[in-house]
């Protein structure tokens, strides 16, 4: 029994899901756009345009309970309190290098 695949007729990618695979093409060939409608920003998704629209017009901001921290986005806040507060670190699997955050050492290997 072989599983099927669903395949984009634009680029690469493949997937075992028919809804990522249409998820893909929204996103990425069909150029789908969501203007902001108070500046001009326009995202690719509406999840974009609503991070967007909290942390740039309305003010929502998330502070950390350990610290004075206060970031605009959630994920900044989680990756602040996994360095800061719960000492997570990201090492190097090619040498001694040891990042507090990921994209350091994203950085680190591209050089």
């Amino acid at each position: 029994h072989k599983e099927e695949v669903y395949s984009c007729d634009q680029c690469d990618f493949v997937s075992k899901f028919f809804i990522n695979l249409k998820k893909h093409k929204r996103n990425m060939h069909e150029k789908a756009r969501f203007p902001c409608d108070q500046c001009d920003y326009v995202a690719k998704q509406y999840l974009s345009l609503k991070t967007h629209k909290e942390k740039d017009h309305e003010g929502v901001r998330y502070p950390c309970d350990q610290c004075d921290f206060i970031a605009k986005e959630y994920r900044i806040l989680k990756v602040h309190k996994e360095s800061k507060h719960e000492g997570v670190t990201y090492p190097c699997d090619q040498c001694d290098f040891i990042a507090k955050y990921f994209s350091n050492l994203k950085q680190h290997k591209k050089n």
